[in-house]
């Protein structure tokens, strides 16, 4: 990993977008990972299309400046189950990045695997972990199974 965004608090998107010739594009990554919005959403009380235009400028930036492959990851709507209908807008919007450059773009779909998840556990009859908190944030075993299907994506590619 070259580059990666760890801080106390996260920078919004716009933010980004004015650091990426520094902290994105000058490092000439070959792979970029973006998981973004989901802050952005509790930030803009649930405006997808403002969230949706301003992390299509970060990627029209990136694209435009490097060369990496980028790979983008949805946000599962019960993160934030109040305005699950602007969730799915904005996955909508990140999904449509692909046309953007299909053959560098790629699409990590979290939300559809965060619900086999669910209900595999459900048939399981393994109710006891929830993959997010009441206050709508994700919990250990969110990240965890973000983290394994994050690897498990990144090495199918590699083959």
């Amino acid at each position: 990993m070259q580059f990666s965004v760890n801080a106390p608090a996260l920078p919004s998107i716009p933010q980004l977008l004015s650091r990426a010739s520094s902290d994105i594009i000058g490092k000439q990554a070959g792979r970029i990972v973006l998981g973004l919005g989901l802050d952005e959403m509790k930030r803009e009380a649930g405006n997808a299309e403002k969230v949706a235009a301003n992390y299509a400028a970060l990627v029209d930036e990136i694209l435009k400046k490097t060369q990496s492959y980028l790979d983008f990851v949805t946000v599962p709507k019960d993160l934030l189950p109040e305005i699950d209908g602007q969730v799915c807008a904005l996955n909508e919007s990140i999904r449509s990045f692909v046309s953007k450059a299909p053959d560098r773009v790629r699409i990590l779909d979290f939300e559809a695997h965060a619900e086999k998840f669910k209900e595999m556990q459900a048939e399981r009859g393994k109710f006891a972990r929830s993959l997010y908190s009441d206050q709508a944030k994700p919990t250990s075993l969110c990240l965890t199974l973000l983290s394994l299907f994050l690897q498990d994506c990144i090495l199918e590619t590699m083959k």
